[in-house]
């Protein structure tokens, strides 16, 4: 038995073919979300500038930053969005909203790069280049202001100083040009003079260094010049398309296995097999048309299934196997059609096989697909009225195939379970293959009676009208009885003439004046021959009454 994790590509084609519909119709649905909302969508355009940042004097190497060098560029990038550089760009763009303008701005850095590339999004192509320039000169200005502030504290740091420094040199001056050549301490003075002097030369040349260093400061300057972009950015329609059909199809598929698992009716092979547990013997195809209350021709589509269907069938039976119980799920013709497809190609490959109708309440028996009386019949036999040999008819154009039909009390006498096993053996020692059709098992127990004296049980089910419950259930009916069960033969849902029901007192066609359908073999439309119907039934003993009874 085939599990889920075994099942193959097939299978998923199955439950795809399915429901293809509501994939289809999930994915034009979010394919129209997806064209909807890109027209929908208000453009938006987007330029860059790229800048290229150079260390100033105030710039110091941060310990473990991710970028190298002096200047931290993730602090950069996140300078770009300040308050300050804000309020400067909304002032040269003449907004009144610095928070909306930090909004549309994005900073990335690329790697291994001293570069910041700045991205400004607008409505218009012109308000993009206009914003991501407005960033850029504010983003510079506020560097080189302040790289220019840190050395101009510097420089007047270094001026107090210098001042001091003269003053003392001044100081120790006057006291120098009050003293004699040979006064005490005037050596001291003098050397303590040279050392003001000196410190203030090396003030000087401070002053004189950050004052150089205040006229070249470069923060940094434009490599790559905003630029008006020719297209938006958003709505992106190719993109919005891929996302929705991203989205749709898997959306789609899910839905799809979720009908495949939540359907009621049986629909595929696959249902049989993963939710019934059933093997399926045979499967008839859709395209498979029932064009009139007839079997399959011999090499007619339907008609291969059958013979098919009867080799499996013959291989899974030894010699001494013989009844074949077709039982339907619910009520229908589907047990009748397969149970006379299937003695036809038994008796086509040489067997001798006796089709026999247990099914009183089906639409269309075994009487009418195969042309013959439905009276005297089993029901006749169980109850005393007529042998078995009478009950026995000779199938048209197939000299080793006889049909028992319901009989006229067939509604009113059920089997017993002496009487079955009794018609079954009879029938069993004279003929190869006996193939009984059963009642339905959703609506009589009359299938488990027959099936417990039967070799081997085959279920009928139809596509689209049995229900998977009732499959189920009917299928394990048949494993809590001894006989095997065999399988299943899956019907398609449109049967033709099989599902409608016959008039009352309507006179039924004879072969000869039945149309020749182009699915036929020359065989099936020839006329019955002569003496063929007295060879037949000699095949069956007749049963005196009283040993029936």
């Amino acid at each position: 038995m085939r599990t889920p994790a075994a099942r193959t590509l097939a299978d998923y084609g199955v439950i795809v073919r399915r429901s293809w519909w509501l994939i289809v119709g999930t994915v034009a649905a979010a394919l129209a979300a997806g064209f909807a909302y890109t027209s929908m969508s208000e453009e938006v355009y987007e330029s860059t500038s790229s800048i290229l940042v150079l260390p100033t004097p105030s710039d110091t190497a941060v310990a473990g930053a991710r970028t190298a060098g002096q200047v931290n560029l993730d602090t950069e990038a996140q300078l770009v969005k300040s308050t300050e550089v804000a309020v400067a760009a909304a002032e040269a763009l003449g907004a009144d909203d610095p928070d909306a303008l930090v909004s549309r701005v994005s900073v990335t850095v690329p790697p291994n790069t001293a570069v910041l590339e700045i991205a400004y999004r607008a409505n218009t192509p012109e308000a993009a280049r206009a914003g991501s320039v407005a960033f850029s000169e504010a983003y510079l200005d506020h560097r080189r202001s302040g790289a220019t502030a840190s050395l101009d504290s510097a420089i007047a740091t270094a001026t107090v100083g210098l001042d001091a420094v003269n003053e003392d040199i001044a100081a120790a001056e006057d006291e120098l040009s009050g003293m004699d050549s040979g006064d005490d301490g005037r050596a001291r003075l003098e050397s303590d003079l040279d050392g003001l002097r000196q410190q203030a030369e090396e003030f000087e040349a401070e002053i004189a260094d950050l004052q150089a260093q205040q006229g070249a400061i470069s923060p940094g300057r434009v490599i790559n010049q905003a630029s008006v972009p020719g297209a938006p950015v958003s709505p992106n329609a190719m993109f919005n398309l891929a996302a929705a059909l991203g989205l749709g199809l898997p959306l789609g598929l899910m839905l799809a296995w979720a009908r495949h698992r939540l359907a009621r009716k049986v629909a595929y092979p696959t249902d049989l097999v993963e939710r019934c547990e059933l093997e399926v013997l045979a499967s008839v195809p859709p395209a498979v048309k029932f064009q009139r209350r007839e079997v399959f021709g011999a090499y007619s589509p339907g008609g291969r299934v059958f013979s098919q269907l009867r080799n499996v069938v013959s291989s899974q039976l030894t010699h001494d196997q013989r009844v074949i119980v077709v039982a339907g799920v619910a009520p229908g013709p589907a047990a009748s059609v397969v149970a006379a497809n299937l003695a036809t190609a038994m008796a086509r490959a040489g067997d001798r096989a006796t089709a026999v109708a247990a099914n009183p309440s089906t639409t269309v028996g075994l009487p009418e697909l195969f042309g013959t009386d439905s009276v005297p019949g089993l029901a006749d036999v169980w109850s005393g009225r007529v042998d078995l040999g009478e009950a026995t008819h000779a199938a048209p154009r197939q000299p080793s195939l006889n049909v028992i039909g319901p009989g006229a009390a067939a509604r009113a006498t059920g089997p017993t379970s002496e009487a079955a096993a009794e018609t079954f053996s009879k029938l069993a020692e004279a003929g190869r293959f006996v193939v009984v059709d059963a009642p339905p098992l959703s609506c009589s127990a009359d299938a488990q009676l027959l099936a417990g004296h039967a070799d081997a049980v085959i279920l009928a089910v139809q596509a689209g009208r049995d229900s998977i419950g009732e499959t189920a259930a009917a299928a394990l009916a048949m494993r809590q009885i001894d006989t095997p069960l065999l399988g299943a033969v899956l019907l398609p849902n449109v049967l033709g003439p099989m599902n409608s029901v016959p008039l009352p007192g309507a006179r039924r066609e004879t072969p000869a004046r039945r149309k020749v359908s182009q699915d036929e073999t020359p065989t099936d439309s020839l006329e019955p021959v002569a003496g063929e119907e007295a060879a037949a039934t000699q095949v069956i003993p007749a049963v005196p009454a009283a040993e029936s009874r």
